[in-house]
């Protein structure tokens, strides 16, 4: 225990640590704080003239004002007045007139954008079933909306079918995992799904922060000669290795727990604790099959990132001890993170889910995944891809580490 301690103040004491630890902590309120940046609206009086325009906390305290009134469930006798809200408002401009400007401002403020996130997800669920283009809101008949949610049950079917046409196992599992989300969905109008991305494209890098500072923890002895010595010492092998794993893994993954934290607590912060409440399928897609909201999406999000960090962390750490300079190391662990974006970018295969950084990236993230019915096969059986991601880094973390420690047992002065 005692070196496992004085192995963590040395790590500590690096000036790359310490640099690289401020950076990943100055980054977790940077990118919290951009999306909120990109929050903006326009305030109007009652004759229409504009009086303001908001930013920042301001303009999303402005919007949550206006919509606060549909938080709640999402019933379908909600849906029926807010789209009959939307119509009636609609019907004598017409629907382009929205987007050309032509829209009377006021009547936008006070009828249409009030009920927008609520009937944000209308168009997706009653989409045309043969080519999946999304329908009108004009197009609608509030009638419909008694069946919403047997409908959107429908939509995935329609879906499913399309995308895994050749799989029925597929089909049938997505199916199955749907009926686990609980109706009638909850919506607390407010948050951004740009904050999301942050959340992804924070945890790419902070990973690839982690990644450069755990690149030295053997090859850089092996460049100064220091390992030579410490092997003459009567714990010098298996249980040094034990001890600068454990040391490293404990920093990196006590760094990575601290800023996704705080990342995650000024994001929601600023957006409202409220919001976190929201099914995740008023957000994202309507039909996305995790059973959550958005608070535990954030939870999962953040542990699958720590799984991958871990699973990262152990494949560098192992080409610490196998390579004898950290700049090789250090330029084989990136090329890794960077992998399964590549791979996944030239179509979703086994490669692209399976590989340590599988679970960071963007468009092959967990988030993404998560959102998406990507599924891999093997004969008839089916796999979904975020439980690939999630169960291959586990399995990885304990192989790496033990190969890690085998391959510095064995390293031979040259």
């Amino acid at each position: 225990m005692r070196i496992y301690w004085l192995e963590i103040k040395r790590v500590l004491k690096s000036r790359r640590s310490i640099i690289l630890l401020l950076i990943a902590l100055l980054m977790s309120a940077v990118m919290a704080w951009l999306p909120v940046t990109f929050e903006d609206i326009n305030q109007y009086g009652e004759d229409g003239n504009k009086v303001a325009e908001l930013n920042g906390l301001e303009a999303i305290t402005y919007k949550k004002s206006l919509r606060s009134i549909n938080n709640g469930e999402v019933t379908p006798e909600r849906l029926k007045k807010a789209l009959n809200t939307y119509q009636s408002a609609v019907s004598p401009y017409g629907e382009d007139s929205i987007y050309s400007g032509d829209f009377p401002v006021g009547l936008y403020m006070e009828k249409v954008f009030p009920v927008g996130s609520l009937l944000g997800r209308l168009p997706e669920t009653f989409s045309d079933p043969k080519t999946g283009q999304a329908t009108s809101l004009m197009n609608i008949s509030p009638d419909k909306l008694d069946s919403f949610y047997e409908q959107t049950v429908q939509h995935l079917k329609y879906i499913m079918q399309m995308e895994q046409k050749e799989h029925p196992t597929a089909q049938e599992q997505a199916l199955q995992k749907y009926t686990e989300v609980k109706t009638p969905f909850q919506l607390y109008a407010g948050y951004s799904r740009d904050a999301f991305d942050y959340i992804v494209l924070y945890i790419f890098l902070l990973v690839i922060l982690c990644t450069a500072a755990a690149t030295p923890t053997f090859s850089n002895e092996y460049q100064t000669g220091s390992d030579s010595i410490l092997r003459c010492t009567k714990h010098g092998r298996s249980r040094l290795a034990i001890v600068k794993i454990l040391a490293a893994l404990t920093i990196l993954a006590a760094t990575f727990v601290i800023c996704i934290s705080m990342h995650l607590l000024i994001s929601n912060l600023a957006f409202g604790p409220e919001c976190m409440k929201t099914s995740m399928q008023m957000l994202f897609s309507v039909i996305s099959l995790p059973a959550i909201n958005l608070g535990q999406l954030q939870a999962v999000l953040a542990i699958g990132g720590l799984i991958s960090l871990l699973a990262t962390i152990s494949f560098t750490l192992f080409l610490s001890a196998k390579c004898k300079d950290s700049i090789s190391v250090i330029l084989i662990a990136i090329v890794m993170c960077l992998l399964p974006i590549f791979t996944y970018s030239t179509g979703a295969n086994w490669l692209s889910f399976i590989l340590p950084s599988a679970g960071i990236g963007m468009q092959n993230s967990l988030l993404y995944q998560l959102t998406g019915f990507n599924y891999l096969h093997i004969g008839q059986m089916s796999f979904w891809t975020p439980c690939v991601i999630l169960a291959a880094a586990v399995i990885e973390i304990p192989v790496f580490l033990l190969l890690a420690i085998r391959t510095y047992c064995k390293h031979q002065v040259a």
